[in-house]
């Protein structure tokens, strides 16, 4: 045991935690972070769109009543989570640049930074091609307000590219932009104002070079493109498609599950590293796509509604052992003092307490819980048994009760919520009853 807990220290935990403490990981988890509310807001008038169907007995009343207003509240997930790629795009150059003047380069400006970035990516938005000896924008005859007109993606009347389909290029184009700010900036090649004029004036002169390279970069970089009959979002799309088909197959959601419960193990945030950093983008892209059709298994908040009951490792079958099983006077205070927390997924004090990081007899069912629970999710929605997530839902939720948002009021998701419990009391137990008598021989 002493051998493993080494090996998880010396070779996977450094180059997960250089990776992860890197300033461009570190401004696309704080992008995402960013994002969550806007989710979270777009899901709520999503629910009241789809109260007929969570609610069938009283959908001529909904249909006759809350329904007739759907025009004017619908704005609130179109302008939310239909254009969640421009607050990506906003976020990441300033989170990106923060990064950078907390390293001491004071000079750079965040908001300057989540301009240029928003600025980069609205440049990608047209698909312009060369046709016939010009530049003209691509044209696709619009049906149920869907198609492209001159060059402009519609999707029911918004443009597709500010949703989730365009998260992966704000990333991409907010990091550029951010480097070509921080070059002109480092190399002097910005417009200073002399003492005295307004800081509003001095920044908005001092971002003016950095903006015409930004210009000047996506227009070549647009045209290059063009000229070989595509553009930045179908040309990323393949790796991105890639990755994103990888990290949704029920063996890479195993892999990325294992790796954030051994980190934890070792006293590390892995949900901080693995999930907010590099999964979370992935998986509102695919709720996105979710909300507009697609089976999408592993999207959203499907960690949060159906894995992490009570928290990372599946907790609360734990905590619920402890208050009513253990014999342990340790166990037993502790699972009072964590029981309200865990019912709201919060649970620090379980893995720091009782404790599971470097506990050899808690660590085992730690480990395979999620890997279990998720499975019999994964595959229990891969069936049709119950419906994808198409609602992003707050953490916190306790369960059940977010699943039942999270899939638009589906019971049978809130069922399964119930199952996975069960199952990670089933889990526990054993490991949890060896752990209390040894707690109980050292009290005695």
């Amino acid at each position: 045991m002493n051998k493993f807990f080494t090996f998880l220290e010396s070779k996977l935990l450094p180059p997960l935690n250089k990776v992860a403490n890197t300033k461009v990981v570190r401004g696309i988890m704080n992008a995402s972070l960013t994002a969550v509310p806007f989710t979270i807001v777009a899901s709520i008038f999503l629910i009241l769109n789809n109260l007929p169907q969570i609610f069938p007995f009283a959908a001529s009343f909904f249909n006759n009543t809350i329904l007739r207003f759907s025009g004017f509240y619908s704005l609130g997930n179109t302008m939310a989570l239909g254009s969640i790629a421009l607050y990506y795009s906003l976020a990441i150059g300033y989170y990106y640049v923060e990064e950078y003047r907390r390293d001491g380069e004071k000079e750079l400006n965040s908001f300057s930074g989540a301009i240029l970035s928003l600025f980069a990516f609205l440049m990608t938005i047209p698909s312009i091609v060369w046709q016939k000896g010009t530049a003209t924008g691509v044209s696709v005859a619009l049906q149920d307000n869907t198609g492209t007109v001159n060059g402009t993606a519609l999707s029911n009347g918004w443009v597709t590219r500010f949703g989730g389909v365009g998260i992966f290029i704000a990333i991409v184009v907010g990091i550029l932009a951010v480097q070509v700010y921080r070059f002109c900036i480092n190399k002097n090649l910005s417009i200073k104002m002399p003492a005295g004029v307004p800081d509003g004036v001095s920044r908005s002169f001092a971002s003016l070079i950095p903006l015409i390279l930004v210009a000047f970069i996506m227009i070549i970089l647009v045209g290059i493109l063009g000229l070989m009959h595509t553009d930045l979002h179908a040309l990323l799309s393949v790796p991105f498609g890639f990755v994103k088909h990888l990290t949704g197959s029920w063996l890479g959601m195993l892999v990325i599950l294992l790796l954030i419960h051994l980190l934890w193990i070792v006293g590390v945030h892995g949900t901080a590293i693995i999930k907010n950093s590099f999964v979370n983008p992935i998986l509102l892209v695919a709720l996105t796509e979710n909300v507009n059709g697609a089976h999408n298994i592993f999207a959203g908040d499907f960690i949060n509604m159906w894995v992490f009951i009570g928290g990372a490792g599946g907790t609360l079958g734990l905590v619920l052992l402890m208050n009513f099983m253990s014999k342990s006077k340790q166990l037993r205070i502790l699972g009072r003092t964590a029981l309200l927390p865990a019912i709201f997924n919060i649970n620090e004090p379980v893995i720091f307490g009782a404790p599971i990081v470097y506990n050899p007899y808690l660590m085992i069912p730690f480990l395979v819980n999620p890997l279990v629970t998720s499975s019999l999710t994964y595959f229990a929605i891969k069936i049709g048994l119950v419906g994808t997530v198409k609602s992003a839902i707050a953490w916190i939720l306790p369960v059940g009760i977010g699943a039942w948002l999270g899939t638009n009021g589906s019971f049978a998701a809130v069922l399964l919520a119930f199952v996975n419990l069960a199952v990670s009391v089933v889990i526990y137990y054993p490991f949890f009853k060896l752990y209390d008598q040894k707690l109980l021989k050292e009290e005695q």
